[in-house]
């Protein structure tokens, strides 16, 4: 291969590594929100309106003006979309609202690993990242062998290295047989 057809090659592989781009375990704008989660709310010119808060045990926060506003299971959007209603009656002529999500809840690990707890969940963490964040396995873990419990299930499902952790979802690292 000549000089100019390789690096015409690696110009065009490089291209087309930096246009792939990983799916994201879930999009933000599917994302529901649940106690624990961090939002920052911002209406343009509007210091005291803006603001960055913890969504208490049961989803809800208190919002000048509006009370007591509830954003359990409510996407980023939804949220935003109450507060822009509710700032339009009576309080602003055309408010400018954005809310954003700053931390997510935490997701939770146990069984064979060496710090089992709560720890913050982080965009595209995996069982063996989750893993890793605990200390990694005890030498009782299976290699293999682990199981979630998603965030609002009943059934723990089987999962692998390479499962996505989501948050809110108990990870459990199972025992080898041997």
């Amino acid at each position: 291969m000549t000089a100019p057809r390789f690096s015409c090659l690696a110009i065009t592989l490089m291209l087309l590594s930096l246009a792939w781009v990983p799916e994201p375990v879930f999009a933000d704008s599917e994302y529901r929100l649940g106690p624990g989660d961090e939002i920052q709310i911002q209406v343009y010119r509007e210091d005291d309106l803006s603001m960055q808060l913890m969504l208490d045990e049961t989803g809800t926060f208190d919002y000048p003006y509006l009370g007591t506003l509830n954003a359990l299971g409510k996407t980023v959007k939804q949220l935003k979309e109450e507060i822009t209603r509710g700032l339009l009656q009576d309080i602003l002529i055309n408010p400018s609202v954005n809310v954003a999500i700053t931390r997510y809840r935490s997701f939770y690990i146990g069984g064979e690993v060496k710090r089992a707890g709560s720890y913050p969940y982080l965009p595209g963490l995996t069982v063996r990242q989750a893993i890793t964040l605990a200390g990694g396995p005890t030498e009782w873990a299976s290699p293999t062998k682990f199981e979630i419990l998603r965030e609002g299930e009943s059934t723990a499902v089987n999962a692998d290295n390479s499962t996505p952790v989501r948050p809110g979802d108990t990870v459990t690292v199972l025992e080898g047989m041997f």
